[in-house]
């Protein structure tokens, strides 16, 4: 029997451990070039955000509008529930649900369509980032601003209104997960009908049939949480479940839908 050449073994083993060795560098590499490019990714979101919001301070009068807008919703509400008995936690919850419908219409108004009004959507376009990164941060510019003047219309009905389950956190939670759905609506909405002609006449009707299936699921849970009641975690869990996915799915379908337009 032959044994075999320690010289050849010996070799064979290091040139197992170089490529072992090399494939781990090659491995590290790859790690570090996606961490840069997520890290790029999120500062070009952070970019793009900083920019609409220094733009709409600029505009102090239609930002200004939308919050006397808010404001005045949630007088209006208050007054109307604190005038009649019973029917508090109904019409909290079609009030709260017609404003962020009111919201991601005007969203999904002010976001690519706004871009191609001013001429700036080209330049969009053209930036050394992916079509996700700029429909992810104008998701997240829309979700900022539907969650703000949200938040100012439920404060203003629960301080005139005297209603203290407004300020529940499950309320709340309730808010920013519907808030996130409907930044998602109004972001992919104006990114299809950018260059429509009748797009001030189907962007609300675009935005009412993607809207309506989550309404009827989150509705009950509303109205218990405005009740007072219990809220089912699991329908919480499902609510937030739908409302990620969703802004998934809308994120990747950006990729052909800013291409092609």
């Amino acid at each position: 029997m032959q044994h075999a050449n320690p010289l050849c073994v010996m070799c064979s083993r290091n040139l197992a451990d170089f490529w072992r060795s090399r494939g781990v560098v090659v491995k590290g590499l790859r790690d570090a070039r996606r961490l840069g490019e997520v890290m790029s990714g999120i500062r070009a979101i952070a970019a793009i955000v900083r920019r609409d919001i220094l733009l709409d301070l600029r505009r102090r009068v239609e930002a200004g509008s939308m919050l006397v807008f808010s404001l005045a919703a949630g007088v209006l509400a208050a007054y109307v529930m604190k005038g009649v008995a019973g029917v508090n936690a109904a019409a909290a919850s079609v009030s709260l649900v017609l404003v962020l419908i009111f919201l991601a219409v005007f969203g999904s108004l002010s976001s690519f369509v706004r871009e191609a009004d001013r001429g700036t959507l080209d330049g969009l376009r053209l930036t050394p980032v992916g079509a996700e990164v700029v429909f992810l941060a104008k998701f997240v510019y829309s979700f900022a601003v539907i969650t703000v003047q949200a938040l100012v219309f439920i404060m203003s009905v629960g301080l005139f209104a005297q209603m203290e389950v407004m300020f529940n956190p499950v309320v709340l939670m309730l808010m920013i997960v519907s808030s996130m759905y409907l930044a998602a609506v109004s972001s992919f909405t104006s990114a299809i009908l950018v260059f429509s002609e009748a797009r001030a006449v189907l962007m609300p009707v675009m935005v009412l049939v993607l809207v309506l299936p989550y309404v009827q699921s989150a509705a009950p849970s509303i109205v218990a949480a405005l009740a007072g009641g219990v809220v089912n975690v699991m329908e919480m869990v499902w609510l937030m479940l739908a409302a990620s996915m969703f802004a998934g799915i809308t994120v990747w379908l950006s990729r052909y839908i800013l291409e092609a337009i």
